[in-house]
């Protein structure tokens, strides 16, 4: 079972080269830090600790916060963001391979109200990641901010996030333009005024499915690339942040 497309042979062999890919760096990362660790001195965990820094340090990163708000709103929208897509991905892969097809909940998201929640969420989290993806690259390449040394993983990165959420809603739109989702559009709230632009620029419906492997085979690549770009501490930093905290408990 699929929402909006079918898993094929090809798709599952980018997947797997890219699981290979991204294991194999996140190995390459633990050798690294292991070859500079001395035996550990650290104590048990402090889990209130470590929940409290999650939610105010990780989730809502009031860290930065307390030194610029416009760090913070950038920050949050493209950490939150690529979280909540991911999320979503992972989710709608997880109930097409392992629900049963004439389970409650499949047939819910598959062809209910279900679906129409995925559409928020993923328009929702699209549009944080957009909008903190802008205030990066105007801080970095228009604006010029003074502490900001911009070398090429800072740019990979931001290149590969902004070609992503493009695409992404582009897929969406094109998809949108189908009869079929006629009744349906208007939940899609950044997609769906998209295709109104589309259309109205002149833009007729075409194939929405090659936009979906366009986008498809650029997240994959950049999955497979995180662990050796820039894009990498938005993984690891979480675990420091609640680690440091547990200490410093």
């Amino acid at each position: 079972m699929y929402l909006y497309f079918e898993a094929t042979a090809a798709l599952y062999t980018l997947t797997v080269i890219t699981a290979v890919f991204l294991v194999a760096g996140v190995l390459c990362s633990v050798i690294l830090w292991k070859k500079g660790k001395a035996k550990s001195l650290h104590h048990k965990p402090n889990i209130s600790a470590i929940i409290k820094a999650f939610i105010l340090e990780v989730v809502l990163q009031v860290q930065i916060l307390k030194i610029s708000f416009v760090r913070w709103l950038m920050h949050f929208c493209i950490f939150i963001g690529f979280m909540g897509l991911l999320a979503q991905t992972t989710v709608m892969a997880m109930m097409s391979h392992f629900l049963p097809q004439d389970s409650v909940v499949a047939q819910t998201f598959f062809q209910g109200a279900g679906s129409r929640v995925l559409d928020v969420w993923g328009d929702l989290f699209g549009v944080m990641l957009l909008f903190g993806l802008t205030i990066a690259i105007v801080r970095r390449y228009i604006v010029r901010v003074e502490q900001l040394e911009t070398i090429l993983k800072d740019s990979l990165s931001l290149i590969f996030l902004t070609l992503i959420t493009v695409t992404g809603f582009l897929s969406e739109a094109f998809r949108l333009m189908d009869p079929q989702y006629a009744s349906v559009a208007w939940y899609s709230f950044a997609g769906y005024p998209l295709t109104q632009l589309l259309q109205a620029i002149g833009f007729g419906a075409m194939n929405y499915k090659v936009w979906v492997w366009i986008h498809t085979i650029i997240s994959m690549f950049f999955l497979g690339f995180i662990p050796f770009s820039k894009a990498w501490h938005v993984f690891v930093s979480p675990i420091e942040i609640v680690l440091d905290a547990s200490e410093r408990a």
